[in-house]
């Protein structure tokens, strides 16, 4: 038995080297597919299954957040953390954390400012991490301890791309937020902290807060917002956890004399959302494209090789008539597909390595490094070994039915092609092009839907005008700025920039339209006069924003006013509300002048600004946003927003000059234009559009080509048939119809299929779209015209050919 494999083995190499361009095209065709297989499945496994390297056991991981009248999703403070790791019974190793930025510079290096997470000590012991390099945090040490542990753990990437690996980092000082900490060692390799797919470059102990503030007397874990995380004891299930958490927090409210407040358990899957969560949405739309192009790739690849077996079925009648049976052709035939699967899953795999990490270009950026686990491990490998044996015996199976279904007397009677027999199997033929096509067009179609979805979300009104804007952002807190003194600072700063050659407006805010910081503040809010439902929030988003804001974006004033550097400390409380707050909550039109109570205070509503994009254009649904003036409410970190006369370029010396003027160890971060920062939102929009504009592409260039291929070799297989038609008569454009007749019936076959198919597979990108419907005829249209297209330049050359045949010759040599 081994002997036969060999034998076969052999065979199947030398008959494959004596068809190089077969081979060649076969090989890479099949690679085509399991590479854009390959990597998709590499991207679900660092999204959905492997999302933190190096962590051990994340799912029996729970993390804790608050619900605050009616609104989850808030963060909780120390004293409430301490509260939990006292009394409850449920989890272990109870840890805090958040992730900001902060400016780092190493010796002789100018500040930059870069992610870092600020962790309780026990936060590499709760993931069961271990460091390879150095120490972490001792995970007994006190996190109130300010200043005892002013020390530093860097993320491999940084300890590679800053410090060059040097193995003799740890002991080294470095400088953050201006003050002197010590690295004490280097986390594992691909291992990026906890939020997903926002890498941290390096973690520092909560004892350090105070190090890092502008106030060195305050407490800063009185009043930091952060998120709490533990592991599931042994024998205790996540219902009996979170029903502890529950009756902790309704005691934490009594002792404390407060109510609307809660806490919530989540288990590791709330930290997998972040850009894991971005990205887990495009996976079925992903997954359901790369599993069409592949078998376009094996139909296609069938499709040929079912060819190559009729053009051999002379030499295969022969090895039959001297003895070889039916189940020893049929295994040389899939060792030879084998051979074709191997070769292609090999170039695939190394194709899709790099196809892999070339994804990152078209990922938005969130202000911190983007980093995945991409590694090979043996789910990849296994998958690609899979995809090889399906490939394989769906490639196999049409050259055996081809080569074992005809007659050996036809097979070796010389000439023994007839018109007749020319045409059998044509209608096969029609059909497995149509499932091509049908295929092909399915493709189409849902590429043609998402980029009408990205165009919808592009032409719709933003209401604001990002052209001409320059912005950037400014932290005082972490440059030793007190409240009195950054207050003092913003507003010089405002009126220089407004004096400065050539600018519009200048102002500041805590959230830019359509930004990539997430969003502004929520705050509690209570209107009277206004019955607010059971289930009803209490909270409002909030954004700071400095005099002159909403004439700055260009965003039109409904009613009323907007925040003037009169609205500042100690001036009575303002606000501005936009369209939808007002409506919700004064829904008879009186919101102007109206009180609303903000954090327990009472504020007048000033102004009603009209809606804009806040968050993205393709928003819908009703968003209420209170806004208050920034000169009332301090912020240490800002966005400055500079508005020129002509580009946004014009307006850059102004505000580096002016900030080097009053500050000139102050670093400037960001510096972007306004429209670069909307882009983020247009870019998320457009990575289903453009991923699956690639494999449209893809599917086209394999299913012109395998047209191409099965109509030459028909004008070959015909050519007696067209020789005879031209002796009695036909002209040469009757014969080029006759062939192009054979390829529009072969798109009528591929669209039946592709409508059918279409119907059922455009319901995965329901989520996707805005402002298009399933079935949208432009889409569909569109995708049919391309397919139409494809396959009158794929057949026009073999059409051509065909009508060039010598009758007296070819009739001569038949």
């Amino acid at each position: 038995m081994m002997s036969h494999l060999l034998q076969d083995l052999r065979y199947a190499m030398r008959q494959l080297r004596r068809a190089p361009g077969f081979t060649l095209a076969a090989v890479l065709t099949l690679a085509l597919g399991i590479a854009a297989l390959t990597t998709v499945f590499t991207w679900i496994k660092a999204v959905l299954y492997d999302p933190w390297p190096h962590v051990r056991d994340p799912r029996s991981l729970r993390f804790i957040d608050a619900t605050v009248r009616g609104s989850e999703g808030y963060s909780v403070h120390f004293d409430q953390v301490e509260y939990l790791r006292e009394r409850n019974k449920s989890l272990d190793d109870l840890t805090a954390f958040m992730v900001n930025s902060v400016d780092f510079a190493s010796q002789g290096a100018a500040p930059e400012a870069i992610s870092s997470g600020l962790v309780s000590s026990n936060y590499f012991r709760l993931l069961g991490v271990a460091p390879q390099l150095g120490r972490f945090f001792d995970p007994n040490a006190n996190d109130r301890a300010y200043g005892s542990h002013d020390e530093v753990v860097l993320s491999d990437r940084e300890w590679r791309v800053r410090f060059g690996a040097d193995p003799q980092v740890i002991g080294r000082a470095v400088w953050i937020n201006r003050h002197q900490f010590t690295v004490v060692g280097v986390a594992p390799r691909d291992f990026l902290g906890i939020f997903g797919g926002m890498a941290e470059d390096m973690w520092l102990p909560l004892s350090a807060a105070r190090s890092l503030q502008a106030d060195p007397g305050a407490d800063p874990l009185k009043t930091m917002g952060l998120m709490a995380g533990g592991r599931l004891r042994p024998g205790v299930s996540a219902a009996q956890a979170a029903a502890e958490l529950h009756t902790l927090a309704r005691q934490y409210m009594h002792e404390k004399n407060f109510t609307g407040w809660d806490l919530n358990l989540r288990d590791s899957a709330h930290f997998e959302r972040g850009l894991f969560g971005i990205l887990g949405e495009q996976m079925p739309i992903l997954l359901g494209a790369s599993v069409l192009l592949l078998l376009l790739v094996c139909v296609n690849t069938a499709s040929l090789m079912g060819q190559r077996a009729v053009r051999r079925s002379r030499e295969i009648a022969i090895r039959t008539s001297l003895g070889a049976t039916s189940r020893r052709i049929a295994r040389q035939l899939l060792v030879e597909a084998l051979l074709l699967a191997m070769g292609g899953g090999l170039i695939g795999w190394a194709a899709s390595l790099l196809l892999s990490h070339s994804l990152y270009v078209l990922l938005p950026t969130f202000g911190m490094p983007i980093s995945f686990n991409l590694s090979t491990d043996w789910r990849v490998l296994g998958v690609v070994a899979g995809l090889v044996m399906i490939v394989a015996l769906l490639c196999g199976m049409m050259p055996i039915r081809q080569a074992l279904r005809g007659s050996q007397k036809d097979a070796l009677r010389e000439g023994g092609q007839s018109i007749v027999g020319a045409a059998r199997g044509r209608w096969a033929k029609t059909a497995g092009l149509g499932l091509q096509l049908g295929l092909c067009f399915v493709v189409l179609a849902s590429c043609a839907l998402l980029t009408r979805t990205m165009l919808k979300i592009v032409e719709r009104a933003r209401g604001f005008e990002r052209e001409g804007c320059l912005t950037a952002s400014l932290s005082l807190s972490r440059s030793g700025y007190t409240a009195a003194k950054g207050l003092a600072f913003q507003q010089s700063l405002l009126d220089n920039l407004r004096a400065a050659p050539g600018v519009l407006d200048a102002t500041m805010t805590t959230h830019l339209p359509m930004g990539d910081d997430g969003s502004g503040n929520t705050w509690g809010f209570d209107v009277p006069g206004y019955k607010f439902g059971p289930d009803e929030s209490k909270v409002v988003v909030t954004d700071l924003e400095g005099p002159g804001f909403f004439h700055a974006m260009r965003i039109a004033m409904e009613q009323g006013r907007e925040f003037t550097d009169q609205d500042r400390d100690g001036a009575p409380a303002v606000a501005v509300i936009n369209e939808d707050m007002a409506h919700r909550y004064w829904p008879k039109g009186n919101a102007l002048g109206s009180t609303v109570m903000v954090e327990k205070k009472p504020v007048q509503i000033v102004g009603i600004v009209k809606n804009y994009a806040y968050y993205s254009p393709a928003d819908t649904d009703p968003l209420p946003v209170l806004y208050i003036p920034l000169l009332q409410h301090y912020q240490g970190h800002v966005f400055i927003a500079v508005r020129s006369r002509s580009t946004e370029g014009a307006a850059l010396p102004a505000l580096t000059n002016t900030v080097a003027k009053l500050d000139s160890a102050l670093p400037l971060e960001n510096v972007q234009s306004l429209k670069t920062v909307t882009e983020t939102r247009y870019q998320i929009a457009s990575i289903p559009a453009e991923l699956l504009g690639v494999y449209a592409l893809a599917s086209l260039l394999v299913a012109s080509l395998g047209l191409y291929a099965v109509m030459a070799y028909a004008v070959t297989e015909r050519s007696r048939e067209f020789a005879l038609r031209m002796a009695v008569g036909a002209t040469r454009g009757q014969v080029v119809s006759l062939v192009m007749r054979g390829g529009l019936e072969t798109v009528l076959a591929g669209l039946l299929i592709g409508g059918i198919g279409s119907f059922f597979a455009v319901r995965l990108l329901r989520s996707a779209l805005f402002g298009v419907g399933l079935f949208d005829p432009v889409s569909f249209a569109g995708a049919a015209a391309v397919l139409v297209v494809t396959v009158l330049a794929a057949g026009i050359v073999p059409a051509r050919r065909a009508a060039t045949i010598q009758p007296m010759q070819v009739l001569k040599t038949e």
